[in-house]
């Protein structure tokens, strides 16, 4: 009897190591194209010099830019025989990132520095429990470092962080809610949900009286998404971490592209007190990261209002002349590690 489970087992064992085989080499290159380009992209061309990794803000442009080059292609113009090769998902935060890095083949060694977009949004509540995370999350599960067949198994029976919109959205509301905020001076208000709160009663009227109703609302969206303050238990403050301790191990150089927020609007809409959020978060990044093998760059307030894109909303979209800035920025820092390589484009 035993001989006869062995034999059996034995056979089954041979029969998923021959379907995982199969699988690898047909089918799972198609489902990494389908699921996951950015991983089949990152995986399946030889080593840039450089990788850019990042969101929608690399790649947005205003219909009405004469020039309409991406950020990575800009910075690229300073750096003529490097190549810089950009894999790009929008909303995508560094949970993604974390795995996306551990995609570079390290063996190959060509691979010089690492850069990494670092948006202040991304460790809101808003996108840490956006409705579009079960989809990012989705998009990862090929990506695990099972063999190939068990994979698309956990996908199939969506054995991932598979939430609803609904019970994400009831995690962001208890967020703003239960976290307070905290101020070295004294604040009328306990937390992001009561600020926001406070605002939507109608802190702006018209000249005639009435409720400004799309100045209110625009106001409130600054609250929700900058109205926090980092620490170590944030989950992307997590994220990066690993990142950063990955990058070092690795001898790999890394560069946190921290992008620009519209501090102009944040500014005139709520106050100076959102502003010193987003400066003190800003402050936590630059102390917590800048280390030997990693360098922050701050370009949080090196845009001006009026060059980004959505004006009636917050994102780190921009017009040329903002990501011209934010290319120039970034290429000035790489020049440290490229020196012989900078051609000064402009």
């Amino acid at each position: 009897m035993t001989k006869k489970i062995i034999i059996k087992l034995s056979c089954l064992v041979t029969i998923l190591v021959a379907l995982n085989v199969l699988y690898k080499y047909t089918l799972f290159q198609n489902d990494l194209k389908t699921k996951s380009p950015e991983a089949l992209a990152i995986k399946s061309q030889d080593l840039p010099d450089v990788y850019f990794f990042g969101e929608s803000s690399n790649a947005t442009y205003r219909d009405s830019d004469s020039i309409k080059s991406s950020i990575t292609e800009l910075a690229s113009m300073f750096f003529p025989t490097i190549k810089i090769v950009p894999i790009v998902k929008p909303a995508t935060h560094a949970g993604i990132y974390k795995s996306w890095a551990r995609m570079i083949d390290l063996k190959k060694n060509k691979t010089k520095a690492l850069i990494i977009t670092l948006n202040l949004r991304s460790f809101d509540a808003a996108w840490i429990h956006s409705k579009l995370e079960t989809q990012l999350q989705e998009s990862m599960v090929l990506t695990q470092d099972h063999p190939p067949l068990l994979n698309r198994f956990q996908l199939s029976l969506q054995a991932f962080d598979n939430k609803t919109e609904k019970q994400r959205e009831q995690m962001m509301l208890e967020q703003w809610k239960n976290t307070p905020l905290l101020f070295p001076f004294a604040f009328p208000f306990k937390s992001t949900a009561d600020w926001d709160y406070a605002m939507a009663q109608g802190h702006y009227k018209k000249s005639d009286g009435t409720w400004d109703k799309e100045k209110n609302i625009l106001a409130c969206h600054y609250i929700k998404a900058y109205a926090f303050n980092l620490n170590d238990q944030n989950p992307r403050v997590k994220d990066f971490d690993e990142i950063v301790m990955y990058c070092a191990k690795n001898r790999i150089n890394l560069y946190l592209n921290l992008m620009a927020e519209n501090i102009d609007y944040a500014d005139s809409l709520v106050g100076k007190e959102l502003v010193f959020l987003m400066k003190q978060n800003r402050d936590f990044i630059v102390k917590r990261y800048s280390k030997r093998t990693c360098v922050v760059i701050d370009n949080l307030d090196l845009v001006r209002g009026k060059d980004f894109i959505d004006q009636n909303w917050t994102t780190e979209h921009y017009a040329y002349k903002g990501r011209m800035a934010i290319a120039k920025n970034l290429a000035l820092n790489l020049k440290k590690q490229f020196v012989k390589e900078y051609k000064d484009a402009y």
